[in-house]
């Protein structure tokens, strides 16, 4: 004899009925820069140097920064890493923008401290010493993760060891896999002690081509370790605080939804 069981009332919960982040975590994001001023960003930018008194031409802190309070531009070798390209500010956005704001769109972590490392210039180019440089500040200022959505063919020992020397502070990097629709390996993504993450579509399969580019694809390879959505991507906009209309797709923007996630 069959007997129907009382009907019963599942409740989901979003994530961020979870947790929405710490905000005594911080998350460095070399890339870029970000538009300082965007109110996405807003009471989010730090990087913990207590020491520091802003504007006053003195490395207070004895750090071998001047004025270092919203980190460096590695770049330019200032204080200001502001965007000029608008690429960090699509990554920065993505991993931290405010949530529940009534403006944009939330990134994933709506309370981490934001340190903002600028590692590429206004082309969206940037030497391995700039890189290599910018993950030694994050990881002796406090960083938690870093989130490192660049790329470059050839290996560099040093850029291994600023790696190994994250890793070896518990401080979790993740890399994107790039584009080039290959099996090619990019670095910091194909070092052992990185998360690479590649790129999905909308319909969860590997991004191939995304949406720029028939002949681009998420990379591939046998050091990938997780994928996430990166294809049509909106999020903050380097030239203005009201545009939320600019799409990016990539790997690039894969990362940081992964570097987002660990942060919560």
């Amino acid at each position: 004899m069959w007997r129907a069981l009382p009907e019963r009332t599942l409740k989901w919960k979003s994530t961020w009925e979870l947790a929405q982040g710490n905000p005594d975590i911080i998350v460095a994001i070399l890339d870029s820069g970000a538009r300082l001023s965007h109110p996405e960003l807003a009471g989010r930018l730090s990087t913990r140097n207590s020491a520091e008194v802003p504007g006053n031409g003195q490395d207070d802190d004895q750090n071998g920064y001047v004025d270092d309070v919203l980190a460096w531009d590695f770049a330019n070798d200032d204080n200001v890493p502001a965007d000029d390209h608008g690429h960090g500010s699509n990554v920065s956005g993505i991993v931290a923008a405010n949530g529940n704001n009534a403006i944009g769109y939330a990134g994933v972590d709506w309370r981490s401290q934001a340190m903002i490392c600028k590692i590429l210039d206004e082309n969206n180019n940037g030497f391995y010493s700039w890189w290599v440089e910018g993950i030694y500040y994050a990881v002796d200022h406090g960083a938690s993760v870093i989130n490192m959505s660049v790329g470059g063919t050839a290996y560099s020992s040093a850029m291994k060891q600023a790696i190994d020397y994250a890793h070896a502070n518990n401080v979790v990097v993740v890399a994107c896999m790039m584009n080039t629709n290959q099996g090619i390996p990019f670095y910091p993504a194909a070092y052992a002690n990185t998360i690479a993450v590649g790129a999905t579509g909308t319909d969860d399969r590997r991004a191939a081509p995304f949406f720029w580019d028939e002949s681009s694809g998420s990379n591939y390879g046998a050091h990938i370790d997780l994928v996430a959505p990166g294809n049509y991507i909106y999020t903050m906009d380097e030239s203005s605080d009201l545009n939320y209309n600019s799409i990016w797709g990539g790997t690039s923007q894969a990362a940081p939804l992964v570097t987002g996630v660990l942060l919560l």
